[in-house]
């Protein structure tokens, strides 16, 4: 084994280097802790809040995103009843122009008293517009989307700053 790299034993793509590996473990790790610690904060917006509903909060990573980054969106739905409840949450993802970038519909089964926190992911590129991005959530009951537009349970809002890489936009 001596003399051998790190690449071959691994067998990493030649095109990614190893610390990059390193830099992207670390950063899902900060995400995850960062989700935890903040994952008690009340949404920036909050529509229906009644018993019955799945309550929604979201949080993005990272912080401050520039153009090219991958960024993390985790979304928290509460279930505050006795009785296990599903519920299907619909997440969308705007940029500056009101453009939808990102769309997430989902089924979580919820056990009575507790929560579920999944991740929407949005990559963006070089050439992504920079500005505010709008995340929009809502959750519905039961396990599919209704035939009705405005029927949500809950809603809630996000909004973040894409900014510019180097390039100079």
């Amino acid at each position: 084994m001596r003399g051998t790299s790190l690449r071959r034993i691994v067998r990493v793509n030649d095109g990614i280097k190893p610390f990059q590996i390193v830099r992207k473990a670390k950063s899902s790790a900060l995400a995850i802790l960062v989700a935890l610690a903040f994952g008690a904060l009340p949404p920036v917006f909050s529509g229906v809040q009644a018993n019955s509903c799945g309550d929604l909060s979201l949080f993005a990573f990272p912080m401050q995103p520039e153009q090219g980054d991958s960024i993390t969106i985790f979304v928290t739905v509460v279930n505050s009843t006795n009785a296990d409840a599903s519920f299907v949450v619909d997440t969308k993802i705007s940029d500056p122009t009101s453009k939808g970038v990102g769309v997430d519909d989902r089924v979580v089964l919820i056990p009575a008293g507790s929560s579920v926190s999944f991740e929407v992911d949005l990559q963006t590129n070089a050439s992504s517009r920079p500005g505010i991005y709008t995340v929009a959530a809502q959750s519905y009951q039961g396990d599919s989307l209704p035939v009705c537009n405005n029927c949500f349970c809950s809603t809630t809002l996000m909004q973040f700053v894409l900014g510019c890489n180097s390039n100079n936009c």
